[in-house]
């Protein structure tokens, strides 16, 4: 498996972000064309500097234009010519950041008036970044991030002085799968960067490693530790560790048992449900969780909330073998209608599925047999990859 891995040790910022993907995924060629494609009233220059010694690159970006709403964002980069994935992921991030807002200011997310995350450079930041990561999952990699530092003390804003970290990168990072670390001098970790790594990074990555590239993105700040971004491009064997929690029940309904089960498999890899004889003969269900090593207690203690049971089974498996996949989202037409639909590939294997969300949602809205919405989709995208 490809993985792509952002070390934000010292936090992240969106120019640090772009900086570290330069010589990559990104050129300053690519810089150009957005700004050009988006019309943007800002000038750019890539510098070659030094922080505590280490060699990375820098973006400086000059820009004239103050804020913009949400609405104004979302118009922008639809009235552009992005590519359509670019496009979609760019207004996914500022929709992070306008519903991060809308909580802490008590608003509608779509009446949010952004200030330093709406000026013309957070567009560049994030639309650069977007373009520079989506060709790297093209490749196949998959994104992580190790614990982000993110500073102390106070930060200037347009309402006003707020501590660090920000309220609103605090509601970024509530619904995201980032782990942090608090502390350090100033600002680490902006809205930006943290919408833009929520989007994209799947936690921490915890598997041995094989590393392959590193690139430094520098930022604007001199601090005691090097103020950069650092970027891993690695490669990882397919096998992971994981734990089988079971237990048996014989006290719950079916409708119960139902209930326990969806609730299970949104918090862990899968959950399974077995009819058993228990002990006197009692017909009983044996429950089954597989869910990840540093979540096993946890998920242990939810087994037993949502059953009632008193005791539960940890099982270790050490070595599980996965085999590699890719996910990619493509624009389908089925019956004159287009669909966004999400596709998982695994390429050892030679076989590409539609996400099952994706499929009964274009089953219920044309009212088609769910089989036949699969069959249609597989012919869909096989007919993509001939041409």
């Amino acid at each position: 498996m490809k993985v792509a891995i952002f070390d934000a040790f010292n936090g992240a910022s969106g120019d640090m972000i772009i900086s570290s993907l330069l010589g990559l995924s990104l050129t300053e060629e690519d810089l150009r064309r957005t700004v050009e494609e988006l019309r943007l009233s800002l000038s750019f220059r890539v510098e070659e500097v030094k922080k505590r010694g280490i060699s990375a690159k820098r973006v400086v970006v000059r820009e004239l234009m103050a804020e913009r709403s949400f609405s104004e964002v979302m118009n922008l980069l639809d009235r552009s010519n992005l590519e359509s994935g670019v496009k979609e992921d760019a207004k996914m991030i500022f929709k992070r950041i306008a519903v991060a807002e809308g909580r802490v200011h008590g608003r509608d997310y779509r009446n949010a008036v952004f200030h330093e995350v709406g000026s013309d450079d957070a567009i560049f930041d994030v639309v650069c970044s977007v373009k520079g990561i989506r060709r790297l999952m093209d490749e196949g990699y998959r994104f992580f991030a190790n614990p982000v530092r993110l500073g102390s003390g106070f930060v200037d804003t347009a309402q006003g002085k707020y501590p660090v970290p920000a309220p609103a990168v605090m509601e970024i990072l509530a619904n995201s799968k980032l782990e942090v670390v608090f502390g350090g001098e100033g600002e680490l970790l902006t809205p930006t960067a943290a919408a833009i790594l929520a989007q994209y990074c799947d936690g921490v990555f915890k598997l041995p490693l094989r590393v392959e590239k590193i690139s430094y993105g520098a930022g604007s700040y001199e601090t005691g530790i090097p103020n950069v971004l650092r970027l891993v491009l690695g490669f990882s064997e397919l096998s992971d560790s994981v734990i089988v929690l079971e237990t048996v029940v014989d006290d719950l309904s079916g409708e119960e048992i139902g209930y326990a089960m969806e609730k299970l498999r949104a918090e862990n890899l899968d959950a399974i449900a077995i009819p058993v004889m228990a002990k006197k003969s009692r017909l009983a269900v044996k429950i089954e969780v597989l869910t990840r090593f540093e979540r096993a207690e946890e998920a242990a203690l939810q087994l037993m909330r949502e059953t009632g049971s008193l005791g539960v089974r940890m099982i270790p498996v050490y070595h599980r073998t996965i085999a590699e996949r890719e996910f990619e989202d493509r624009e389908v037409e089925i019956e004159g209608k287009k669909f966004r639909v999400r596709f998982k590939h695994s390429k050892s294997l030679g076989r590409v599925k539609p996400e099952f969300e994706d499929v009964s949602r274009i089953a219920r809205g044309l009212d088609m047999p769910i089989y036949r919405v699969y069959r249609l989709l597989e012919g869909a995208h096989a007919d993509t990859e001939r041409k």
